[in-house]
């Protein structure tokens, strides 16, 4: 089977979807024929890959004004623009490979180029922009496999899809490889955090929260919001560390070196690869009070109102008392291998 993968912001950043899509192609690679095409600087992988229309830095990732929120939402915004330049420079080389499987990862303004084109390749996309427009302007472009990745996000889809699009639940995968502490030089206990600096993410919230506790804190993360988050950092009055980019492979290191991982997203994050991390290091974690983050953690986890600062702080001191978790039940679904069969059974049953 020939396999391609079209990521504009992989090489650039390194968020769950760039992850995931790194770990599934490099899996893929050891049976298929898998080529990833993408903006950012191309390294050794499993697979093949090529730069496309070289970028140095991804297009911020959310709109910060309502001019900015118009032009989102007809795809006129500079991300938008920036993918389909990208598509459309990824269609010679499709041709040229020829692959069975199309899987594109960079939304609606992606879906529209390729629809124009002469590919015959079945076309894939994942739901990684959650419930809401994005998705819902994904699933209206009549891919050929739509993959939702929690159970509610499937339920979603399927009264949306068209009778064209197949829609199945397939979680994002997990490597679990538990690594060294690293030192960080911070008392104990540590809280960490770990995603984009999105307003919808209310890591604002979790700062407020830690800075009433006896606690540091350690911030992995960058994005548009990231000088609302200095000025709280400012205000911080225990130790902390602020951390804008850190290796994939190196990151589970710093997992091992917290004690309470808090990320407290409002319903809009499809997923939350970053729980999964924490739950390979048998971190106790704090998350948003809704069915998706239920369903990823179980009964284990933490709940809170993510703009509740006082259920954050209730919630961490518990968590701080129980110390380290075994998810291993929890994470079953979401092994590596596990996810590769579920999801090659689907691309042969699309081109069967």
């Amino acid at each position: 089977m020939k396999i391609v993968f079209l990521h504009q912001t992989l090489g650039l950043v390194s968020r769950g979807s760039e992850i995931s899509t790194d770990l599934l192609a490099s899996s893929l690679a050891k049976k298929h024929d898998v080529l990833v095409l993408q903006s950012g600087k191309v390294s050794p992988k499993p697979y093949q890959a090529k730069q496309i229309t070289p970028l140095k830095s991804a297009a911020p990732a959310a709109p910060t004004t309502i001019f900015d929120k118009v032009r989102t939402h007809l795809y006129l915004d500079k991300a938008s623009l920036l993918v389909k330049e990208f598509t459309k420079q990824c269609i010679p080389i499709i041709n040229k490979f020829k692959p069975d499987i199309i899987v594109a990862t960079n939304g609606y303004p992606q879906l529209s180029i390729l629809s124009q084109s002469s590919t015959s390749a079945k076309i894939v996309v994942f739901g990684r922009a959650g419930i809401g427009y994005h998705d819902r302007d994904n699933l209206k472009a009549k891919p050929d496999l739509f993959i939702a990745l929690t159970p509610q996000a499937k339920s979603w889809a399927e009264t949306i899809a068209k009778l064209v699009t197949k829609v199945v639940y397939i979680p994002n995968p997990i490597n679990s490889i538990k690594a060294p502490k690293i030192d960080l030089n911070l008392p104990h206990p540590i809280v960490m955090t770990v995603g984009a600096l999105s307003k919808y993410k209310n890591i604002e919230s979790v700062i407020r929260a830690v800075s009433r506790l006896q606690a540091s804190y350690l911030l992995i993360g960058d994005g548009e919001e990231g000088g609302t988050i200095a000025d709280a950092l400012n205000n911080f009055p225990g130790d902390f560390r602020w951390i804008k980019h850190v290796d994939p492979s190196e990151i589970p290191s710093y997992y091992a070196a917290s004690d309470i991982f808090c990320f407290v997203p409002d319903p809009q994050e499809a997923f939350g690869r970053v729980y999964l991390e924490a739950m390979v290091a048998g971190l106790p974690i704090v998350a948003s009070d809704d069915p998706i983050r239920r369903g990823i953690i179980g009964s284990q986890g933490h709940y809170v109102d993510p703009h509740n600062i006082d259920s954050i702080i209730t919630a961490l001191q518990i968590a701080s008392t129980k110390g380290k978790r075994n998810y291993s039940e929890e994470l079953k679904p979401y092994q590596l291998k596990t996810v590769v069969a579920q999801l090659e059974k689907e691309f042969h049953a699309l081109i069967k």
